[in-house]
Protein backbone atom coordinates (compact mmCIF):
# COMPACT_ATOMS: atom_id res chain seq x y z
CA UNK A 1 0.00 0.00 0.00
CA UNK A 2 2.93 2.30 1.11
CA UNK A 3 4.48 1.69 -2.51
CA UNK A 4 1.27 2.25 -4.60
CA UNK A 5 0.50 5.73 -2.44
CA UNK A 6 4.71 6.50 -3.25
CA UNK A 7 3.85 5.65 -6.92
CA UNK A 8 1.09 7.89 -7.20
CA UNK A 9 2.56 10.91 -5.47
CA UNK A 10 5.55 10.60 -7.62
CA UNK A 11 3.19 10.71 -10.83
CA UNK A 12 1.13 13.32 -9.57
CA UNK A 13 4.51 15.19 -9.26
CA UNK A 14 6.07 14.83 -12.63
CA UNK A 15 2.96 15.22 -14.00
CA UNK A 16 2.40 18.80 -11.76
CA UNK A 17 5.33 20.42 -12.57
CA UNK A 18 5.38 18.86 -16.58
CA UNK A 19 1.64 19.97 -17.05
CA UNK A 20 1.05 23.32 -15.16
CA UNK A 21 2.89 25.14 -17.63
CA UNK A 22 1.09 24.38 -20.39
CA UNK A 23 -2.47 23.15 -19.42
CA UNK A 24 -5.30 24.95 -18.07
CA UNK A 25 -7.06 22.10 -16.37
CA UNK A 26 -3.94 20.66 -14.88
CA UNK A 27 -5.28 19.42 -11.95
CA UNK A 28 -8.36 18.20 -13.09
CA UNK A 29 -6.15 15.53 -15.53
CA UNK A 30 -3.87 14.43 -12.76
CA UNK A 31 -6.58 13.53 -10.47
CA UNK A 32 -8.40 11.73 -13.22
CA UNK A 33 -5.21 9.50 -13.48
CA UNK A 34 -4.79 8.65 -9.91
CA UNK A 35 -8.41 7.56 -10.32
CA UNK A 36 -7.35 5.15 -13.55
CA UNK A 37 -4.12 4.19 -11.58
CA UNK A 38 -6.09 3.09 -8.69
CA UNK A 39 -8.37 0.77 -10.76
CA UNK A 40 -11.59 3.17 -10.72
CA UNK A 41 -13.91 3.52 -14.09
CA UNK A 42 -13.31 6.04 -16.30
CA UNK A 43 -16.97 6.69 -17.69
CA UNK A 44 -15.60 9.96 -19.49
CA UNK A 45 -13.57 11.10 -22.82
CA UNK A 46 -10.92 13.37 -20.90
CA UNK A 47 -9.42 16.85 -22.76
CA UNK A 48 -6.43 18.75 -22.64
CA UNK A 49 -7.10 23.04 -22.21
CA UNK A 50 -4.06 24.19 -23.01
CA UNK A 51 -3.14 27.93 -22.46
CA UNK A 52 -3.18 29.07 -26.20
CA UNK A 53 -6.19 27.97 -26.84
CA UNK A 54 -5.34 24.43 -28.09
CA UNK A 55 -7.66 21.55 -27.51
CA UNK A 56 -7.57 17.70 -27.21
CA UNK A 57 -10.32 15.33 -26.51
CA UNK A 58 -9.03 11.82 -25.64
CA UNK A 59 -11.02 8.59 -26.20
CA UNK A 60 -13.44 7.33 -23.30
CA UNK A 61 -12.26 5.41 -20.87
CA UNK A 62 -8.31 6.83 -19.52
CA UNK A 63 -6.18 9.50 -19.64
CA UNK A 64 -2.82 7.91 -21.82
CA UNK A 65 -2.75 10.64 -23.73
CA UNK A 66 -2.13 12.66 -20.76
CA UNK A 67 0.60 11.04 -19.24
CA UNK A 68 1.94 9.05 -22.06
CA UNK A 69 1.60 11.20 -25.33
CA UNK A 70 1.54 15.04 -23.64
CA UNK A 71 4.78 14.86 -22.00
CA UNK A 72 6.61 13.39 -25.44
CA UNK A 73 4.93 15.47 -27.98
CA UNK A 74 4.54 18.78 -25.99
CA UNK A 75 7.45 18.69 -23.40
CA UNK A 76 9.77 16.44 -24.64
CA UNK A 77 9.43 17.69 -27.99
CA UNK A 78 10.46 14.63 -29.08
CA UNK A 79 9.40 14.95 -32.62
CA UNK A 80 11.93 18.39 -32.53
CA UNK A 81 15.31 17.00 -32.25
CA UNK A 82 16.96 20.25 -33.73
CA UNK A 83 15.63 23.65 -34.95
CA UNK A 84 15.77 21.95 -38.35
CA UNK A 85 12.38 20.13 -37.45
CA UNK A 86 10.47 22.91 -36.00
CA UNK A 87 7.23 23.46 -38.61
CA UNK A 88 7.60 26.43 -39.94
CA UNK A 89 4.47 28.59 -42.90
CA UNK A 90 3.67 26.49 -45.60
CA UNK A 91 5.31 23.51 -44.74
CA UNK A 92 3.46 19.97 -45.87
CA UNK A 93 3.80 16.95 -43.25
CA UNK A 94 2.59 13.53 -42.92
CA UNK A 95 1.60 12.29 -39.87
CA UNK A 96 1.92 8.87 -39.96
CA UNK A 97 0.25 7.12 -36.71
CA UNK A 98 -1.58 9.97 -36.00
CA UNK A 99 -3.08 8.45 -32.94
CA UNK A 100 -5.63 10.88 -31.68
CA UNK A 101 -4.07 13.62 -33.16
CA UNK A 102 -1.45 14.96 -30.47
CA UNK A 103 1.09 15.53 -33.12
CA UNK A 104 -1.38 16.79 -35.61
CA UNK A 105 -2.61 19.45 -33.61
CA UNK A 106 0.74 20.88 -32.62
CA UNK A 107 1.87 20.83 -35.70
CA UNK A 108 -1.50 21.88 -37.96
CA UNK A 109 -1.01 25.16 -35.57
CA UNK A 110 2.44 26.12 -35.01
CA UNK A 111 2.69 28.23 -38.54
CA UNK A 112 0.28 29.63 -40.87
CA UNK A 113 -0.57 27.46 -44.15
CA UNK A 114 0.34 24.28 -42.86
CA UNK A 115 -1.15 21.41 -45.53
CA UNK A 116 -1.11 18.46 -43.20
CA UNK A 117 -1.99 14.09 -43.66
CA UNK A 118 -3.00 12.53 -40.71
CA UNK A 119 -3.30 8.74 -40.92
CA UNK A 120 -4.62 6.63 -38.87
CA UNK A 121 -6.22 2.59 -38.92
CA UNK A 122 -7.75 2.12 -35.25
CA UNK A 123 -11.31 3.54 -35.68
CA UNK A 124 -11.43 5.24 -32.15
CA UNK A 125 -8.66 6.90 -32.35
CA UNK A 126 -9.33 8.19 -36.23
CA UNK A 127 -12.99 9.57 -34.72
CA UNK A 128 -11.05 11.32 -32.29
CA UNK A 129 -8.24 12.44 -34.96
CA UNK A 130 -11.17 14.08 -37.05
CA UNK A 131 -12.83 15.77 -33.86
CA UNK A 132 -9.44 17.41 -32.89
CA UNK A 133 -8.29 18.92 -36.28
CA UNK A 134 -12.25 20.23 -36.70
CA UNK A 135 -12.16 21.87 -33.15
CA UNK A 136 -8.40 23.35 -33.31
CA UNK A 137 -9.45 25.07 -37.13
CA UNK A 138 -7.46 22.82 -39.09
CA UNK A 139 -8.51 22.99 -42.14
CA UNK A 140 -5.70 22.83 -44.69
CA UNK A 141 -5.59 18.98 -44.23
CA UNK A 142 -7.38 15.72 -44.54
CA UNK A 143 -7.59 12.59 -42.19
CA UNK A 144 -7.26 8.93 -43.55
CA UNK A 145 -8.83 6.07 -41.86
CA UNK A 146 -6.09 3.74 -43.08
CA UNK A 147 -3.06 1.61 -42.76
CA UNK A 148 0.40 2.52 -43.76
CA UNK A 149 1.88 -0.32 -45.74
CA UNK A 150 5.07 -0.98 -47.61
CA UNK A 151 3.08 -3.31 -50.68
CA UNK A 152 -0.35 -1.86 -51.64
CA UNK A 153 -3.05 -3.22 -49.98
CA UNK A 154 -6.51 -3.57 -49.93
CA UNK A 155 -7.47 -4.68 -46.38
CA UNK A 156 -5.35 -5.26 -42.98
CA UNK A 157 -6.55 -6.08 -39.93
CA UNK A 158 -5.83 -3.57 -36.71
CA UNK A 159 -6.25 -5.87 -33.08
CA UNK A 160 -7.18 -3.08 -30.52
CA UNK A 161 -7.92 -4.26 -26.76
CA UNK A 162 -8.97 -2.01 -24.06
CA UNK A 163 -8.12 -1.38 -20.35
CA UNK A 164 -10.30 -2.11 -17.08
CA UNK A 165 -11.10 1.87 -17.14
CA UNK A 166 -12.46 1.11 -20.56
CA UNK A 167 -9.33 3.10 -22.72
CA UNK A 168 -8.51 1.54 -26.20
CA UNK A 169 -5.00 0.65 -26.61
CA UNK A 170 -2.97 -0.72 -29.63
CA UNK A 171 0.42 -2.96 -29.03
CA UNK A 172 2.52 -5.16 -31.35
CA UNK A 173 2.24 -7.78 -28.52
CA UNK A 174 -0.62 -9.39 -27.10
CA UNK A 175 -3.27 -7.83 -25.03
CA UNK A 176 -3.80 -9.09 -21.43
CA UNK A 177 -5.20 -12.33 -21.33
CA UNK A 178 -8.73 -11.44 -19.84
CA UNK A 179 -8.96 -7.95 -22.01
CA UNK A 180 -11.95 -7.14 -24.54
CA UNK A 181 -10.46 -7.09 -27.83
CA UNK A 182 -11.73 -5.54 -31.13
CA UNK A 183 -10.52 -6.36 -34.48
CA UNK A 184 -11.29 -3.99 -37.37
CA UNK A 185 -10.24 -4.25 -41.21
CA UNK A 186 -9.56 -1.04 -42.99
CA UNK A 187 -7.55 0.03 -46.21
CA UNK A 188 -3.96 -0.53 -46.77
CA UNK A 189 -2.31 2.21 -48.23
CA UNK A 190 1.82 2.88 -49.14
CA UNK A 191 3.02 6.11 -49.13
CA UNK A 192 2.88 6.87 -52.87
CA UNK A 193 -0.72 6.05 -52.28
CA UNK A 194 -1.44 8.50 -49.16
CA UNK A 195 0.81 11.28 -50.44
CA UNK A 196 -1.58 10.72 -53.99
CA UNK A 197 -4.53 11.00 -51.66
CA UNK A 198 -3.37 14.18 -50.19
CA UNK A 199 -2.52 15.99 -53.66
CA UNK A 200 0.68 16.75 -52.10
CA UNK A 201 3.56 16.89 -54.57
CA UNK A 202 6.13 17.19 -51.85
CA UNK A 203 6.59 16.84 -48.30
CA UNK A 204 8.63 19.07 -45.83
CA UNK A 205 8.41 16.59 -42.62
CA UNK A 206 6.92 13.07 -42.48
CA UNK A 207 6.51 11.54 -38.44
CA UNK A 208 5.99 8.15 -38.29
CA UNK A 209 5.24 6.29 -35.06
CA UNK A 210 3.32 2.82 -36.53
CA UNK A 211 4.15 -0.05 -33.83
CA UNK A 212 6.77 -1.64 -35.99
CA UNK A 213 5.24 -1.34 -39.18
CA UNK A 214 8.28 1.06 -40.33
CA UNK A 215 9.98 -1.85 -41.36
CA UNK A 216 8.03 -3.14 -44.56
CA UNK A 217 7.36 -0.18 -45.15
CA UNK A 218 11.06 1.19 -45.59
CA UNK A 219 11.72 -1.95 -47.22
CA UNK A 220 9.28 -1.63 -50.09
CA UNK A 221 9.30 2.38 -50.82
CA UNK A 222 10.79 3.09 -54.33
CA UNK A 223 13.30 5.84 -54.21
CA UNK A 224 10.77 8.22 -56.34
CA UNK A 225 8.56 8.64 -53.42
CA UNK A 226 11.92 8.96 -50.55
CA UNK A 227 12.93 11.67 -53.07
CA UNK A 228 9.96 13.60 -52.11
CA UNK A 229 10.39 13.99 -48.50
CA UNK A 230 12.46 16.17 -46.84
CA UNK A 231 12.74 15.34 -43.51
CA UNK A 232 11.32 12.35 -41.22
CA UNK A 233 10.61 11.92 -37.23
CA UNK A 234 10.27 8.74 -36.00
CA UNK A 235 9.62 6.59 -33.54
CA UNK A 236 11.16 3.27 -34.00
CA UNK A 237 10.54 -0.14 -32.03
CA UNK A 238 13.18 -2.84 -32.35
CA UNK A 239 12.03 -4.89 -29.05
CA UNK A 240 8.33 -5.39 -30.44
CA UNK A 241 9.60 -6.41 -33.88
CA UNK A 242 13.42 -8.16 -33.32
CA UNK A 243 14.47 -6.09 -35.97
CA UNK A 244 17.56 -3.40 -35.82
CA UNK A 245 16.68 0.34 -35.87
CA UNK A 246 20.27 -0.12 -38.11
CA UNK A 247 17.81 -1.38 -41.25
CA UNK A 248 16.21 1.72 -41.38
CA UNK A 249 19.12 3.97 -40.97
CA UNK A 250 20.87 2.65 -43.83
CA UNK A 251 17.40 3.19 -46.30
CA UNK A 252 17.83 6.24 -45.60
CA UNK A 253 21.13 7.16 -45.83
CA UNK A 254 20.95 5.30 -48.78
CA UNK A 255 18.32 7.93 -50.46
CA UNK A 256 20.15 10.23 -49.45
CA UNK A 257 19.49 11.25 -45.88
CA UNK A 258 21.63 12.24 -42.83
CA UNK A 259 20.52 10.70 -39.95
CA UNK A 260 20.57 10.33 -36.40
CA UNK A 261 19.28 7.84 -33.62
CA UNK A 262 19.37 7.73 -30.24
CA UNK A 263 16.99 5.12 -28.27
CA UNK A 264 13.25 4.14 -30.15
CA UNK A 265 13.57 7.10 -32.12
CA UNK A 266 14.91 8.54 -35.55
CA UNK A 267 15.54 11.98 -36.97
CA UNK A 268 16.96 12.30 -41.10
CA UNK A 269 16.57 15.17 -43.11
CA UNK A 270 18.51 16.29 -46.72
CA UNK A 271 22.14 17.30 -45.89
CA UNK A 272 21.08 20.65 -47.71
CA UNK A 273 18.77 22.11 -45.29
CA UNK A 274 20.42 21.35 -42.07
CA UNK A 275 21.36 24.95 -40.46
CA UNK A 276 22.94 23.43 -37.19
CA UNK A 277 25.91 21.17 -37.26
Amino acid sequence: MLQRISFLLKLAIKLGLQARPLLKNWVELILGTIREFRGKPIPEAPELKFRNGLEISMVRGGYGGFYLLFPEIFVENCYEPTPDFVVQPKWRILDIGANMGFYSCKVGTAANNVHLIAVEPVGGYYEKLKENLVRNHIEQGIALNAAAVGIPTESVAITSWFTASGEQKVLMSPPPADARTLTENVQGMTLAEILAAGKMEHCDLMKMDIEGAEFPIFESTPPEVWAKIDRIVMETHEEATGRSQGLLVETLKMQGFDVKTRPMFLYAIRPSLIKER
